[in-house]
């Protein structure tokens, strides 16, 4: 399984018992608040995980672009 696949399985799991437990207590229960705080992180580092997976895509598409530029054969046309 893929790491964001991953992610976002303990992202739903987290979800799921924050329902759970808003159920059973208040919602400013202390272990609401504190599930709830541990979703939010779930989803954080998932953010943070696909925003530094766009950030390689890009480099390494500028890179690829940049080198393939660079062996490209120039013409000089004088006008």
């Amino acid at each position: 399984m893929k790491d964001s696949e991953c992610m976002k399985l303990s992202i739903e799991q987290a979800r799921y018992k924050l329902n759970k437990l808003e159920q059973q207590f208040d919602l400013l229960h202390p272990v609401v608040l504190h599930q709830s705080m541990v979703l939010d992180e779930l989803i954080n580092e998932y953010n943070r995980y696909c925003f530094r997976r766009a950030m390689e895509a890009l480099r390494s598409k500028s890179h690829t672009s940049e080198s393939s530029w660079a062996e490209q054969p120039r013409q000089l046309s004088y006008s």
